[in-house]
């Protein structure tokens, strides 16, 4: 590209007319082009008034020096001397890269919930009874990462009279089974897209997860998963939070603030769309012609969250606030 560009000056000077320290020949075929084009016209005139007729077929035409026939030089013909291209310093740039990442995923530390197959009122907050055969507390995820991030919770249901429960995978089959099964549909169900809240206010950047373990939630009841003894999962997709330089801004002319995300970021607010938090309860049915009373323990559920960064390509399960899947 640099030769190109040469030649094309070379060029334009060549036109000019003036000497930049061209070859001798092209300074003079340039200066000789008003007595030849009046050659190509029929006819020469100079100082002494004398005109040659260039017209006739004569022998005694008058000869025009070689070194004074004018040499059509043409650019790709130009010599271009490497040696005459002047190169600039080199300028270095330092981009650096603002790669702070914090993973903050809050969920609740204690957990409330109780079987109850004869309907019989429990509270289960101030002021709220519940006479529900799964009687449970409502629990919100809150995710106050800087990256979108998929919260996996998996449970672990143990049943503590030695495998006596059964559980079922439906509210008719735990209601029309025989009085010697012990049928339970215990389901786990997610948050509809309506406004998690606590204590009647929506849940911000500084909600605890204290707090977490008693929210208000509508839930999405169609799209409930029933558990059973063993391993059973659920997942949600939570966006990021929104964060700020704990100092100010830092201007793209100075030094990249040293530290970590947890030292140099702080959590301005959570998702604008509501889309950072989530809830979710546990609810079912008990068969009313078994004799509870004769077993002597109920179940133990162990909850176990993980976590990880979105690839932007989930989708939510319709009528749900964050539910991707259900394995």
């Amino acid at each position: 590209m640099k030769k190109q560009v040469v030649m094309i000056l070379i060029s334009a000077f060549i036109v000019s007319g003036i000497n930049w320290g061209l070859p001798e020949n092209i300074v003079k075929a340039k200066q000789l082009e008003g007595p030849l084009s009046a050659l190509d016209s029929g006819s020469v005139e100079d100082d002494s008034e004398e005109k040659v007729d260039v017209t006739e077929d004569t022998e005694e035409k008058e000869e025009v020096d070689a070194d004074k026939v004018p040499v059509e030089q043409k650019e790709s013909e130009a010599v271009i001397d490497d040696s005459e291209i002047v190169e600039a310093s080199a300028v270095e740039m330092a981009v650096p890269i603002y790669n702070y990442e914090i993973d903050n995923v809050i969920v609740p530390t204690t957990y409330a919930m109780s079987l109850n197959p004869y309907e019989l009122p429990i509270e289960v907050g101030e002021g709220n009874v519940s006479t529900e055969q799964v009687v449970s507390r409502q629990y919100g995820i809150i995710n106050k990462s800087s990256t979108d991030k998929i919260v996996r919770i998996t449970f672990l249901v143990e049943d503590l009279n030695g495998d006596k429960i059964t559980f079922v995978d439906s509210a008719d089959e735990a209601k029309n089974a025989d009085e010697d099964t012990y049928a339970v549909y215990l389901t786990l169900i997610p948050a509809d897209e309506g406004e998690v809240k606590v204590g009647g206010k929506d849940i911000d950047k500084d909600t605890s997860a204290a707090e977490l373990s008693n929210v208000e939630m509508s839930g999405a009841e169609k799209q409930a998963i029933a558990l059973h003894s063993g391993e059973n999962s659920i997942t949600f997709k939570l966006s990021k939070a929104t964060y700020n330089f704990v100092n100010g801004t830092p201007s793209i002319f100075e030094e990249k603030p040293e530290g970590d995300g947890e030292k140099v970021l702080e959590v301005a607010e959570l998702c604008p769309e509501g889309k950072s938090v989530t809830a979710f309860t546990f609810g079912g049915v008990m068969n009313p012609s078994a004799s509870w009373e004769k077993l002597l323990k109920g179940i133990k559920i162990t909850a176990i969250y993980t976590y990880e960064n979105a690839k932007g390509e989930e989708q939510y399960v319709e009528g749900t606030g964050a539910m991707l899947a259900v394995d």
